[in-house]
């Protein structure tokens, strides 16, 4: 009864077909903002605001809290709080994204629930090699001070990796049950819709990150870090789908949306306007 509900309003349609790839880009373009300010903003700001200082700065891909007004415990949790969020926010979608009728909407939610799972392992690992990011050693980093610090690092890395592969093949299974078609064809259309959203987040991350008065380390270490870096998995997603079982689902397929578009197109122009240049409370 619930597959019936996510069948595309089109009978005809081919079981292997993709979305419509106007709606498809603002699905994804969408889910990369929402993921992105979520970590930051409910993350990061909220844990400063709640543990009794205030951000100084809230840009698109950072923000700075005043440390002066935090004990080191206080500056090591506002840190953390961005991947403890996007942790949380991979929990709650994929499962939600179960529910979800329209082939749209459980897309969305399920790409979101995936960016915020890669998100929160790849920090551990992109940490663990830099020593930057809100895992790293540095003043405002969630392991400032540690010592000795290689072995941290080493220990972070490797954890950042198995978590990693483990929140890719989670997120697989995830949307396994919905691809449509067999063989080939099933995994040639989930390969093909990873990669447009794939993109999609690298072109939307870009242009905001280069919008920072900090140049271009916040555009490297931030916005491509997280998006062409900590979204890496979607990439090879597919090569674990092929370990699924390979029961036919609904598909991916959904017709164009103005909805969505447009929607998608006033979010992330207004984040870009909002948070791009940084705003200083």
């Amino acid at each position: 009864m619930q597959r019936s509900k996510a069948l595309p309003t089109d009978a005809g349609v081919p079981p292997g077909a993709l979305p419509d790839p106007l709606t498809l880009i603002a699905v994804s373009a969408l889910a990369y903002i929402t993921a992105v300010a979520l970590h930051e903003h409910l993350g990061h700001a909220t844990a400063c605001t709640l543990l009794g200082s205030h951000p100084t700065e809230l840009g698109a891909f950072y923000i700075n809290c005043d440390d002066a007004r935090l004990t080191s415990l206080g500056i090591r949790l506002v840190a953390i709080a961005g991947p403890v969020v996007s942790l949380a926010l991979g929990l709650v979608c994929l499962p939600l994204a179960a529910r979800c009728s329209s082939p749209a909407a459980f897309y969305f939610t399920w790409l979101l629930g995936a960016l915020g799972l890669m998100d929160a392992a790849g920090y551990p690992l992109f940490s663990g090699v830099s020593g930057l990011g809100d895992l790293g050693t540095t003043s405002d980093g969630a392991l400032r001070g540690v010592r000795p610090e290689w072995a941290w690092r080493a220990t972070e890395t490797a954890l950042g990796l198995i978590a990693y592969i483990a929140v890719v093949r989670y997120s697989a299974r995830a949307i396994a049950p919905r691809l449509g078609g067999a063989g080939r064809e099933r995994i040639h259309a989930a390969r093909l819709a990873f990669t447009w959203s794939y993109f999609t987040g690298a072109a939307v991350y870009l242009p905001i990150g280069l919008l920072n008065p900090r140049g271009l380390v916040i555009v490297l270490i931030s916005a491509l870090a997280s998006s062409m870096g900590g979204t890496s998995g979607l990439l090879w997603m597919s090569r674990v789908l092929g370990r699924e079982p390979a029961v036919p689902g609904p598909g991916l397929y959904f017709p164009r949306s103005w909805g969505w578009v447009i929607v998608a197109a006033m979010l992330t122009i207004g984040y870009a306007v909002v948070f791009g240049p940084t705003l200083r409370p």
